[in-house]
């Protein structure tokens, strides 16, 4: 059966079109916001579902992409815990026309709901990294129940050679069907000494830290406050966790914030 001459042409301009298909310029702007209040109990579904909202009746030209089911493109780079709050989080932004960090914040602000606010806007330079891979630490201020260590105390615990704490070990190989389902799942030690960045007490009486964060060693507040009950003989309980700041590092292994770049804009406090 011949195929009709209509259809060949069309078939024929998809193939040229997508061998000369054109890449539009795109812009990238990192924001910076915080969360407080009942919103903390959003996962971190419901808040990229919020921002896509928010981002769409703000009228910013986000950039889509492409395929049968075009989405924002927009990434988170550490995605929050349900209940934990933060006054430094960051997320990046495509946009399809060169960005005014000053008009996306305000823009972004006018439709922001009770608890959720942007803090900051970074316009991305050509060579940045993106958020979620340039973590590399982030910092915390903890509110605890129980007995408080003392500066002593913390100084001990943070003089200590090696601060070690048991992990399950990764699985090697395929799973055996008629695996005996009691078996004990194999642990490994690793010393996250390396990973306390920073650790002290506030006036409030709140434990305040900076943890390694990203791919080579990721930290969470509930494993320091567990391993300093076990390490300093205490019952501490975590009340509330407040993320204050999320770091990349530089060249010379410093870090700085994730959102700090030349073209910034902050909210004014």
């Amino acid at each position: 059966m011949a195929v009709e001459p209509v259809l060949i042409n069309a078939v024929s301009a998809f193939r040229r079109n997508k061998k000369e298909k054109v890449e539009f310029m795109s812009y990238a702007v990192r924001i910076k916001f915080k969360r407080t209040g009942p919103v903390r109990y959003l996962g971190h579904l419901d808040m990229l579902r919020y921002f896509q909202k928010a981002v769409m009746r703000s009228g910013i030209d986000v950039k889509y992409s492409e395929g049968f089911n075009p989405h924002q493109i927009m990434s988170f780079a550490y995605p929050l815990g349900v209940s934990m709050e933060t006054i430094g989080d960051y997320m990046d932004l495509e946009l399809n026309s060169e960005p005014d960090a000053r008009m996306i914040m305000n823009r972004m602000n006018d439709v922001m709901k009770e608890g959720i606010c942007v803090v900051g806007v970074s316009v991305l330079p050509g060579t940045a990294i993106n958020a979620m891979a340039s973590v590399a630490a982030a910092s915390y201020r903890i509110k605890l129940r129980g007995n408080m260590p003392s500066s002593v105390e913390l100084d001990h615990f943070m003089q200590q050679e090696h601060i070690v704490i048991e992990k399950a070990a990764k699985a090697c190989g395929k799973k055996g069907k008629h695996k005996d389902k009691q078996e004990e799942k194999p642990v490994e030690e690793l010393d996250i000494k390396i990973g306390i960045m920073a650790l002290s007490i506030n006036e409030n009486g709140e434990l305040v830290t900076t943890l390694s964060s990203g791919s080579k060693m990721n930290l969470k507040p509930a494993t320091l406050v567990e391993v300093m009950n076990r390490y300093l003989n205490l019952s501490l309980v975590i009340e509330k966790i407040i993320r204050t700041e999320i770091y990349r590092k530089l060249d010379d292994d410093t870090i700085v914030p994730l959102g700090e770049f030349d073209d910034q804009t902050k909210k004014e406090s």
